[in-house]
């Protein structure tokens, strides 16, 4: 094992023994505020420091996630700091999905036009690390500001067929783009793995990100099968195209099944999941499952860098999510009870 993963696996291990426990879990959703979850992640967590300056009563949603994520990203920083050059393109992948996830939403403000709300959302600490100007992001007021943002990245090539004119920004495809923006970020993931990597490490992280595309195309034929009632092609055509534990055959039958017949082959199918005839946040949560628990024997059993890292940033990112879920479970007043089964750890 190279110098530069033993020491990323070591220090992502080392992190991993920081993250809350189930005693923490216990805890924090029988909390009944946000000031009481925020005082006990201060308290009694690995998250002090990053809270260290909260006035615990005074803090409200939106800042306690903010400061969260902001903690999260230094975490991830430390890894990468490690890393060798010759990865870095790989490693950069990460960046690339967060600048996605930034675009679309941002898509979604002009589509609502709820530009003032949305302010504040933007990451703004980000801005040293994302390809474009951040600024100029929350500046956007229009298809053509957004093009203007992406000028001379690979993004501009994407959006650019999605073009509407000023004032009808109702008609934005948004589903359209977001399925445009996911192909083209995995087809560029794939040439980075095979362009970069090599032997063990190589086929660990295409199993990572494999998997997640194939799990991501199966969440989008559940809902699209259930809620919108979708034709085979369009169904074919919002699809990620990679064939790696499903078949192009087995896919094309997924498909072409009724709503009954894709649980009952999902079920059999090479991910197992149990979906039965229930809501679409409970698929989310067979997939986030399933990919969890891949990540988690990759941080403890993987040798090589890139797969340690990658692994390592699914745990935080779940974590965020448990924490999120808490937030919210509390907000809407929630029992302690149902709030745990929307956790995983």
């Amino acid at each position: 094992m190279e110098m530069a993963a033993g020491v990323i696996a070591s220090k992502a291990r080392s992190m991993l023994g920081n993250q809350l426990q189930q005693s923490d879990y216990e805890e924090l959703v029988h909390k009944r505020s946000v000031a009481e979850i925020a005082t006990y992640l201060k308290s009694s967590t690995s998250y002090a420091n990053a809270l260290k300056d909260v006035r615990e009563n005074h803090i409200h949603r939106g800042q306690l996630e903010d400061l969260l994520v902001k903690e999260s990203f230094r975490n991830l920083l430390k890894l990468f700091r490690y890393s060798e050059s010759s990865q870095r393109s790989y490693f950069q992948l990460h960046m690339q999905k967060i600048e996605i996830e930034l675009l679309l939403s941002r898509i979604r403000v002009l589509i609502s036009q709820s530009f003032d709300s949305a302010i504040a959302e933007l990451p703004i600490f980000l801005r040293p690390y994302t390809s474009y100007d951040l600024t100029k992001l929350g500046n956007v007021r229009s298809y053509d500001d957004l093009l203007d943002v992406v000028k001379r990245l690979k993004y501009y090539d994407v959006l650019l067929p999605f073009h509407v004119k000023k004032g009808q920004e109702d008609k934005i495809a948004y589903s359209k783009i977001e399925t445009a923006l996911q192909k083209d970020y995995y087809n560029h993931v794939f040439e980075t793995i095979n362009s970069v990597l090599k032997g063990e490490n190589k086929k660990q992280c295409y199993a990572l990100f494999a998997s997640q595309a194939e799990l991501e195309n199966l969440e989008k034929i559940y809902r699209l099968k259930k809620y919108f009632n979708a034709r085979e092609d369009n169904i074919e055509r919002a699809l990620i195209p990679v064939h790696y534990r499903i078949s192009k055959q087995k896919m094309e039958q997924l498909i072409a099944s009724s709503l009954p017949q894709f649980i009952k082959l999902v079920a059999q199918g090479p991910y197992h999941l149990q979906l039965e005839e229930k809501d679409n946040a409970y698929i989310e949560y067979e997939v986030d499952r399933y990919v969890y628990a891949l990540a988690k024997k990759n941080v403890y059993f993987a040798q090589h860098a890139a797969t340690v890292c990658s692994s390592y940033l699914v745990l935080m990112q779940q974590e965020l999510k448990n924490i999120v879920s808490i937030i919210e479970g509390v907000r809407y007043q929630i029992s302690s009870e149902k709030i745990e089964e929307m956790l995983i750890y």
